[in-house]
């Protein structure tokens, strides 16, 4: 790591081991919790708790007869709320209005970094003595100066408030003061948070899935985070709320390219899984995650909220009236069923083929603890993030033996082949080479990607290997023995049958219907014709 060498501190002491957080032991004192903010914040806060929390925004609402302590109560509570917050965002210029409809729907120009980088950090040190109250920074100075001196560390917070040293420095600051109050004084304030310092409820929290990355990311490349606060355990304390939910968000926004493109968060609130949600606790659990973005880089580039029930509108306009002020016209609310739901943020670009929430469903937990078991792996090796790590989708094929030859996707890719499997057996070297590179192109439209497992996780291979993987299903099946075009046939029922036979003498048709109905797999070939067409030209 290459450290930023400011001028020598003076001033700079070692702080006391004082405990900054006393531990909660249960869900109902969070009102005590030291992360909400402060109703009157230190002067080192004062500028950031401003910009961040919506101090005259607050006022607004009080003057209106809003309370600040709870969600609005009733529909015309929710209606004032969200009259006085459409009012905020008509007061952006269209300069401004315009710049984050870009953001939402990912056409924003990447920023990128001015030639002054090296004066501006000279700034943001500059500003970082001026606080008066910065014992945590001090304290992980000590422990980790290396760490705390990085300057591609710094930078990240640089970026995050567009380059303005002041509030960088107020961002950088009191980042190590979020840390120290979950936890504590030790080596994690001088590190970044590994898995290993959650406590057992801690883990609990993190593998509910409450929060959840999506393994695929949106059309324009940036994270798409969700969060179902419908599957939070009211049993278990705020404080390892707090302490999972910092390491989740911490966990990937410290990365450079997340910091670059931002990040899209989705926000489930899916009535049945609410119903026994206690609102207060979701208040005040809310006000402490507020703190802890305050100690964070904060490029987000949209929030959208999901809703299929009338009654949640007071809820999630109180969630709105929550997020930050400078989110205000990213924010999008949804209303519907969850096939409406799910068209509108396929507008946005969010996948969906992978989304873990459903009104009618129990929350999907196969890709988020795929998720942890690789983010495990990869900090006991000793690297920083797994955020990138791939987890399979439907459409995508690995490579390897046992299961894998049962994967939706291997067997769909099986079927395509064997729609050209007459052309393929009766062509040459170059023109079999050809045809597998039309089959591998027609599996990546689909969002299908070639996998294969290496140092314990899932990586892409390039585009000679997806090819020979192909020519690898001809082979193995002309091996095995393929029944003739005139013997395969559909069954009444809409599946496809005379596939090719596995090593156990089952057909892939058979195998596909483990995975997936018969329905999804016919879907899924009766756009393949076309495509196969229009490559082929026939």
């Amino acid at each position: 790591m290459e450290p930023f060498r400011p001028v020598a501190d003076s001033d700079s002491s070692v702080p006391d081991t004082a405990t900054a957080f006393s531990d909660m032991n249960t869900a109902d004192n969070q009102e005590g919790c030291s992360l909400v903010a402060s109703e009157t914040p230190s002067s080192s806060e004062v500028d950031l708790v401003t910009r961040e929390s919506g101090v005259q925004r607050d006022k607004t609402f009080q003057e209106a007869g809003l309370s600040l302590d709870r969600f609005p109560q009733s529909p015309d509570e929710a209606d004032l709320v969200d009259k006085l917050l459409a009012d905020e965002i008509e007061k952006l210029s269209l300069e401004e209005q315009e710049q984050n409809t870009f953001e939402l729907f990912g056409m924003a120009q990447e920023n990128k970094d001015p030639e002054n980088i090296d004066e501006l950090l000279e700034r943001m040190e500059l500003e970082i003595r001026k606080i008066p109250d910065r014992k945590a920074y001090e304290k992980a100075k000590y422990l980790n100066e290396e760490y705390v001196m990085d300057k591609d560390f710094r930078v990240i917070f640089l970026r995050s408030d567009e380059f303005d040293a002041k509030s960088a420095a107020q961002r950088f600051v009191q980042h190590f003061e979020v840390k120290r109050e979950l936890f504590g004084d030790g080596p994690p304030l001088a590190r970044n948070l590994l898995m290993s310092d959650l406590s057992e409820d801690d883990m609990k929290v993190l593998k509910s899935g409450a929060w959840q990355l999506l393994p695929e990311r949106d059309a324009a490349g940036r994270l798409v985070l969700v969060q179902c606060p419908g599957y939070r355990d009211n049993s278990i304390a705020m404080h390892s709320h707090l302490r999972s939910q910092a390491y989740f968000v911490l966990s990937f926004l410290l990365t450079e390219d997340v910091q670059r493109k931002g990040r899209v968060l989705v926000v489930c609130l899916f009535g049945e899984s609410l119903l026994n949600l206690q609102q207060h606790t979701l208040f005040f659990q809310l006000l402490g995650l507020k703190r802890i973005r305050s100690g964070g880089p904060r490029k987000v580039a949209g929030v959208h909220f999901l809703f299929s029930q009338e009654y949640l509108r007071p809820l999630v306009f109180g969630m709105q009236w929550l997020v930050q002020e400078h989110l205000r016209a990213k924010m999008r609310v949804h209303f519907g069923d969850f096939e409406q739901l799910k068209f509108k943020l396929q507008t946005f670009g969010i996948p969906m083929d992978c989304f873990p929430c459903h009104p009618n469903k129990p929350i999907n937990l196969e890709s988020h603890l795929q998720w942890i078991q690789s983010q495990r792996k990869q900090e006991e090796k000793g690297n920083k993030s797994a955020v990138d790590n791939i987890v399979p989708r439907r459409f995508d094929v690995l490579f390897g033996r046992g299961n894998t030859k049962n994967h939706t996707g291997n067997v769909r890719a099986g079927h395509i082949s064997d729609m050209f499997r007459e052309k393929y057996e009766s062509a040459g070297k170059y023109e079999k080479t050809a045809i597998a590179e039309r089959i591998v192109t027609i599996i990546q439209e689909s969002h299908g990607r070639f996998l294969k497992w290496e140092d314990d996780v899932w990586v892409e291979v390039d585009q000679q290997a997806a090819r020979n993987k192909i020519s690898h299903f001809y082979r193995n099946t002309h091996k095995k023995g393929c029944p003739s075009k005139s013997k395969a046939s559909s069954s009444s029922d809409g599946s496809v049958s005379g596939g090719s036979k596995g090593s156990d003498g089952e057909s892939l048709a058979s195998a596909s219907t483990k995975r997936m109905s018969a329905n999804a797999v016919q879907q899924s070939l009766q756009r393949v014709p076309k495509r196969c067409e229009r490559l082929t030209g026939t």
